[in-house]
């Protein structure tokens, strides 16, 4: 079985279909703003709660739950309970960007 180990660098070996993953902590009142990604973005919720947009649509999400967001489609989250979240970016296209990019800022695709 292949294993990766996440680095400081994280270079994912040819096998891989991810680009980018982490762990995100956050906290009642935390606001991720309106964004996209390069690549589709899963998170899966460990612990807490929030509300999410994406591609329009608005979820109360929690423990257990999985979000897909699509390249390109924009999404924002609402903590209202202390929140512990996985997320994975999928493969990236070649000249594509980790992090949030927001099209108000001149990032559009």
């Amino acid at each position: 079985m292949p294993v990766n180990f996440k680095s400081a660098t994280q270079v994912f070996p040819e096998w891989s279909e991810l680009s980018h993953y982490g762990i995100n902590h956050l906290k009642v009142g935390d606001v991720v703003q309106l964004h996209y990604h390069d690549a589709n973005e899963y998170w899966i919720i460990i612990s807490g709660r929030g509300n999410c947009t994406t591609e329009g649509d608005a979820y109360e999400i929690g423990p257990g739950d999985m979000v897909l967001t699509k390249r390109g489609d924009e999404h924002s989250l609402v903590v209202t309970e202390d929140m512990v979240a996985v997320y994975i970016y999928g493969i990236m296209p070649e000249g594509g960007r980790v992090g949030y990019l927001f099209r108000d800022r001149g990032d559009a695709q």
